[in-house]
């Protein structure tokens, strides 16, 4: 098995890959909140390993809420995740196939939690961004189960 590694760069959606990484670790092998960190921070490499020494001294025994609070300022800031939830806020189908909108709004869901945390609200937020022509047919569809 091959941990995630996290070296660092400008594009916050890597930072973001390489914490899903190693969340889903930690859905396999269990540990405490301290420990998740060190598991974590040893997979840093460049740049973020240094920047993670320099850190480490003042946050001795954090745990993972608090160590991602730090982690996501420095490497995917607030300003960047709300502009992923003004992208899933604007989100419509447009030339896209279904398949392809269904992937997007996916993708660009997971910044809007609060936009879609109980179904009747994701399928509304879902059918509000399909084309027209595609919302007729689904509003059909609908009309004829009734």
């Amino acid at each position: 098995m091959k941990l995630p590694q996290f070296h660092g760069g400008l594009d916050p959606l890597k930072a973001e890959a390489w914490v899903f990484g190693i969340e889903k670790l930690f859905e396999v092998f269990p540990c405490l909140e301290t420990q998740k960190v060190l598991l974590a921070t040893f997979t840093l490499e460049d740049e973020v390993r240094r920047w993670w020494m320099l850190m480490h001294e003042s946050n001795k025994d954090i745990g993972w809420a608090r160590f991602l609070e730090i982690f996501y300022d420095k490497y995917f800031p607030q300003c960047v995740r709300d502009r992923k939830v003004l992208e899933f806020m604007e989100l419509k189908q447009g030339n896209m196939t279904v398949a392809e909108y269904e992937a997007k709004f996916i993708e660009l869901a997971r910044f809007a939690l609060h936009m879609v945390n109980i179904n009747y609200k994701k399928a509304r937020k879902f059918k509000g961004g399909l084309r027209d022509d595609i919302l007729e047919k689904v509003n059909t569809k609908a009309r004829n189960l009734y």
